[in-house]
């Protein structure tokens, strides 16, 4: 058994020493993310509840993150940022282990199944999430086991594999918000799945829907209670639905490296990228739903999960606003892609019978793992050269960690106990660097706060020259609203002491 095991065992072990490599400078990156996390872990530890580095309750994000990186804390009696990239690389070496494991319950050639994993050990996409201090990296996992779990109830409908499968779930509900794509899958899958009697069926789908939603029902009213909203102030969307179609293309683009290619540059065109991906996925998802309803393989767990995964991301991002579709928000979708990749490679391959076409599609298949590996290489020698420089890009980086302001304020905490309320257009990286709580410089279109930050008599603001965050306003934006009088001066920023104008 652990000889079976070994690849993936050898596999899993490359990807946590990637991991370390890329981290040897500085640590893991910090976002402004991350300190939400951080900060909510720190305040339960203290008895305080989940309340983030501004004194306002953790409502943006689920709980379970936070909870997860307390555990950890408190089970190895170490700071969770000098632990972190330790435990990335321990959870994507996981990742990458189920990876292995799924693949041989796909039946793929052993060859495929290494290249695979060499695609997942170098992806740029997973370095960039294993790299920081983000939920992605335990929802990945969640999401690999869900797909494991899925199989195994799919090939034996017991309650009790239910119940494991809807527990899974209900931790990547609570993990991130997207997990309600988990949730959605799974209840699909139930529900079209025709192996079952009617009434078992329906059984299993009540059970199955009250278990994976209720961690997550319990967040949103706790959320409702502490702060009158379920998931924190959200804006409207503003970016037309095509046009996150395309930054979708982008961002899987940059995964088969066709900006890395001259030859594909010509060709290459986002939005097509993104809308042919959305047209095939879901050719396939309702193709594999009309042939065989009686068997639920795991590509087709995949690749339905990848579809409404896709749509979920698109949609959301176009009825509401936040940051443009990039390569963390659909990082979850590189692992079940690969796995679904490799399995149609493998039968088309058994499929097709004249032997010179079977050799044309091997060649094929070659000769892109050995463009995209090669690829991957580079940026990862790229990605760990420039770490080596100057650290991950975050709060961990020298620029930040060798700030002058920062290293004042963690020395002199005059300013925090002057009796004023204390604002910072980078209070995510005072808080991380001095520990202590100060209030969030208002966003422009947030105007009912903007104007109570502009009422108040007096208050301090740190201004850090490294923040670069146009959601807010410039120094001379508040100017025209405010006196700044200098309290101190720095090569990187300023303390001002605000009154009305």
């Amino acid at each position: 058994m652990l000889f079976k095991q070994l690849d993936n065992f050898v596999a899993a072990m490359l990807g946590m020493l990637a991991v370390v490599m890329l981290t040897e400078h500085g640590g893991v990156g910090i976002s402004p993310d991350s300190i939400y996390y951080i900060s909510a872990a720190n305040s339960v530890k203290e008895g305080q509840g989940f309340m983030q580095f501004d004194d306002t309750p953790f409502v943006l994000f689920p709980v379970l993150y936070p909870i997860f990186l307390l555990l950890v804390e408190v089970l190895t009696h170490q700071d969770i940022v000098l632990l972190a990239p330790y435990l990335n690389a321990f959870l994507f070496g996981i990742a990458i282990f189920l990876s292995g494991n799924l693949l041989e319950k796909m039946n793929v050639l052993k060859p495929t199944k290494w290249v695979i994993l060499i695609f997942i050990i170098l992806s740029p996409s997973l370095l960039e999430i294993y790299t920081m201090l983000w939920s992605e990296t335990l929802f990945i996992v969640e999401m690999l086991l869900f797909i494991w779990l899925s199989f195994t109830y799919f090939n034996n409908s017991s309650l009790k594999n239910l119940l494991l499968l809807a527990s899974i779930v209900s931790i990547a509900a609570i993990t991130r918000l997207a997990g309600v794509t988990i949730i959605a899958t799974g209840a699909l899958l139930i529900l079209f799945y025709q192996n079952n009697k009617a009434i078992h069926k329906l059984k299993h789908l009540l059970i199955y829907s009250v278990v994976s939603c209720f961690l997550l029902a319990l967040n949103l009213i706790r959320n409702f209670f502490v702060a009158s909203s379920f998931t924190g102030a959200r804006q409207k969307g503003d970016t037309h639905f095509l046009t996150n179609v395309k930054y979708f293309g982008e961002v899987l683009g940059d995964w088969m490296l066709v900006s890395k290619y001259a030859i594909f540059n010509t060709i290459y065109n986002a939005l097509y990228l993104g809308l042919f991906f959305l047209i095939v996925c879901s050719f396939i998802f309702i193709f594999h739903f009309i042939k065989n309803r009686k068997v639920i393989t795991i590509e087709k767990i995949a690749i339905s999960f990848a579809f409404i995964y896709s749509m979920f991301m698109i949609l959301s991002a176009t009825f509401s606003k936040y940051e443009t579709i990039n390569n963390r928000l659909l990082a979850p979708l590189f692992i079940p892609l690969v796995l679904s990749v490799g399995v149609y490679f493998h039968k088309i391959i058994v499929w097709v019978q004249k032997s010179i076409w079977k050799y044309v599609f091997i060649s094929f298949f070659i000769g892109v793992s050995v463009l995209v590996i090669f690829g991957y290489y580079n940026s990862f020698m790229a990605m760990n050269a420039e770490n080596k420089e100057g650290g991950i890009g975050g709060y961990n980086d020298d620029d930040w960690v060798y700030s002058e302001l920062l290293t004042l304020l963690k020395k002199e905490d005059t300013y925090f106990k002057m009796g004023m309320p204390v604002y910072s257009n980078a209070s995510h990286a005072v808080y991380f660097f001095t520990q202590k709580h100060i209030a969030i410089l208002p966003e422009t279109k947030h105007l009912a706060e903007l104007q109570n930050f502009y009422a108040l008599p007096k208050n301090i603001l740190i201004w850090l020259n490294n923040e670069d965050n146009p959601a807010i306003n410039t120094l001379e934006d508040i100017q025209k609203h405010k006196n700044l009088t200098v309290l101190k001066q720095c090569k990187d920023g300023f303390i001002f002491l605000c009154t009305p104008k």
